[in-house]
């Protein structure tokens, strides 16, 4: 029977990883930003393509945000060993994505870097059609992200799906951030629509709830940028 178990454990499947996404935000320095797409959209795309373990990679452009913003780029690994696979593959083949990342950096006048764990169980719809996505963070009272999953399984993606103002959403849990707990990606066709989602949520049962649980939150709408994207 130990010897059965043992041959079960090493020929069962290993769990797969949730997906990654790096989120890189830029704001460039005034006229530079056309420069920096194109290093992207010319040199690293390239290098991109050329290795699977980058998932896919997409870049968006600001539709409307409270905080200015030139260029959002997201980076899709399968974990963040993924991240490492994908690095070390780029070295071994020799390509030099440091030298691309360096130019881009004396383009710009800030950036932020930050890392969220996708959960599947809570996304749904095909984000690839929406014209805007709404990306959302969200600062979640001490001890109580459980609760928000839960509202977000049980309550409110039932609701986004019931009503149909929105194409779908994402979601995932922050892993480097300054100071933000959750993330959410809304899937949207006009800023009408987001309108709509935003009103249509607050007159629900589970917005009070909510409005106890998340401290505070912020928004981007962003479109994306078609020559900036990869599988």
């Amino acid at each position: 029977m130990t010897a059965w178990l043992v041959v079960l454990a090493l020929t069962a499947p290993a769990q797969e990883l949730p997906e990654v996404r790096q989120l890189v935000t830029f704001k460039f320095l005034p006229g530079q930003s056309q420069e920096a797409v194109t290093i992207f959209k010319e040199e690293a795309l390239p290098v991109y393509r050329a290795h699977a373990s980058m998932l896919r990679f997409r870049g968006y452009r600001e539709a409307e945000s409270p905080e200015p913003l030139d260029l959002i780029v997201v980076s899709t690994y399968r974990g963040m060993a993924g991240m490492d696979t994908f690095h070390d593959a780029v070295q071994k083949s020799g390509a030099s994505l440091g030298g691309l990342y360096g130019r881009i950096g004396a383009l710009t006048q800030e950036h932020r870097d930050e890392f969220v764990e996708m959960d599947a169980s809570l996304a749904w719809g095909d984000m690839e059609k929406a014209p805007l996505q709404v990306l959302v963070s969200h600062r979640i009272a001490t001890g109580k992200t459980d609760t928000y999953e839960s509202l977000l399984h049980d309550r409110i993606i039932p609701w986004e799906k019931q009503a149909g103002i929105i194409i779908g959403s994402e979601s995932g849990r922050f892993l480097v951030s300054n100071g933000w707990h959750y993330f959410r990606i809304i899937g949207v066709t006009s800023l009408g629509d987001w309108h709509r989602y935003v009103t249509g949520g607050r007159a629900q049962p589970w917005s009070r709830q909510v409005s106890l649980i998340v401290a505070e939150s912020k928004q981007a709408i962003v479109a994306p940028l078609p020559e900036l994207s990869v599988r």
